[in-house]
């Protein structure tokens, strides 16, 4: 297990396509994105994007370590949760109103790494977060959504998205 501002630095690291071939195909029912940084060659990433029956969207980044996947930072969209109803002290103070809070299909909420928990055991109202996309409407915000969730964990090589067959 590593701590919640290892997390972030691995949120922070600029990160490139492994291969810059690779399509975002919004046909599809799930997306796969290897990710390594060209700052810290030994770290690799995957973002997934998925849909099913239950979630209309799941947005996500993992930290691929020793064929393990330690999830960082995820996006829901009419996806249900309940957080953790204890705090350890690593629990950050802007975490603490939302003990023991249960998200329903109907609250986007946004998943957070934080020390102690298991990987995205935490989570807070979207709207509590600092990202511009708040809902999806169309298939315009869901491509909006994937770049700015792009942004928001620092990747600077461009992704390629199809939409055509959406």
């Amino acid at each position: 297990m590593f701590s919640t501002q290892h997390a972030e630095y691995l949120i922070s690291l600029p990160k490139t396509l492994k291969d810059s071939k690779t399509v975002v195909d919004l046909s599809q029912k799930r997306n796969r994105l290897e990710f390594i940084s060209p700052d810290d060659e030994d770290q690799k990433f995957l973002i997934e994007l998925t849909s099913n029956e239950k979630i209309l969207l799941k947005t996500s980044i993992h930290h691929q370590e020793n064929n393990t996947y330690i999830g960082l930072l995820r996006i829901d969209f009419k996806g249900s949760h309940m957080n953790p109803d204890y705090e350890l002290n690593s629990l950050p103070s802007y975490l603490k109103p939302f003990t023991g809070k249960h998200f329903s299909p109907d609250e986007p909420h946004v998943h957070l790494y934080i020390e102690g928990y298991r990987p995205l055991a935490w989570a807070i109202p979207l709207g509590d977060y600092d990202f511009k996309i708040q809902s999806l409407n169309d298939k315009q915000d869901i491509v909006d959504l994937l770049l700015k969730f792009g942004e928001k964990i620092n990747v600077v090589s461009p992704l390629n998205i199809n939409t055509s067959l959406f």
